[in-house]
């Protein structure tokens, strides 16, 4: 893919075989593979040229889109973290679980047990909601169809009927709230992220111990969540005030 992406012209097998000065039967198995997964493809059939494939082009994107949520979400989490002294995460969507991509940690002697590229199901978690609090109703009916869930602790959502009430709560208030659902020690204020296209592409989370979080600190993080979510939301391109609809 590197040849041919530096390539002026379109490439045979034999210019590729000579190219990379191997065989010819092993530049077809190489071909042959890339074509399988349409990162290259067959520019034109009689001369069996060959060409670069969308499929390539996506891997790329992905990985800006990647690249730019960790670039737009250091300086605010860092700061958010600063200010609540407590674990903040950032965590992106893979169909029904959250991945979490970033942790920073908060000084209590106890944390929670989350680590970068671990998961968990989205329902079960206070970035999980926020995020499913932003998609299309039709996504999360497929996504939450068969009852019922995966159940960690007495406050855990197990119906779609708990789940669709909850989520209209979090577009309602503009922040989600994990209250022991996943862990029955942890705590979290979340909110949701946005790209340029108003697509939501990951949430934020301030986690704490639940018998630790005071009063005071439950009126002022959903303001601190909500408030670094749209910092992030705006340099990745998003350009409305609110979260939620509504």
């Amino acid at each position: 893919m590197t040849l041919m992406s530096k390539s002026e012209k379109y490439l045979t097998l034999t210019e590729i075989s000579k190219t990379l000065d191997i065989p010819k039967s092993s530049a077809l198995d190489v071909i042959q593979t890339l074509l399988a997964k349409e990162f290259i493809i067959v520019e034109n059939q009689q001369a069996k040229t060959y060409k670069i494939g969308i499929s390539i082009f996506t891997i790329g994107t992905k990985s800006i889109q990647d690249n730019n949520l960790h670039e737009a979400a250091n300086e605010v989490l860092t700061s958010l973290s600063q200010k609540t002294q407590k674990t903040i995460f950032l965590g992106v969507p893979k169909k029904d679980k959250v991945i979490y991509v970033s942790k920073l940690e908060g000084n209590s002697p106890v944390q929670s047990s989350a680590s970068i590229g671990s998961d968990n199901p989205m329902h079960l978690t206070g970035i999980g909601k926020a995020i499913l609090a932003a998609m299309p109703a039709e996504e999360i009916a497929e996504l939450y169809q068969n009852e019922p869930y995966e159940k960690r602790t007495a406050n855990s959502i197990t119906t779609y009927q708990e789940l669709t009430d909850n989520l209209e709560e979090i577009r309602q208030v503009g922040y989600a709230i994990d209250d022991r659902e996943g862990t029955e020690y942890i705590h979290c204020f979340a909110a949701p992220i946005y790209n340029f296209s108003n697509k939501v592409v990951a949430a934020i989370s301030i986690a704490s111990l639940a018998e630790e979080i005071r009063e005071a600190e439950k009126k002022t993080y959903p303001q601190l969540v909500v408030t670094a979510a749209l910092e992030i939301s705006k340099r990745l391109g998003y350009t409305h005030n609110k979260l939620y609809k509504g």
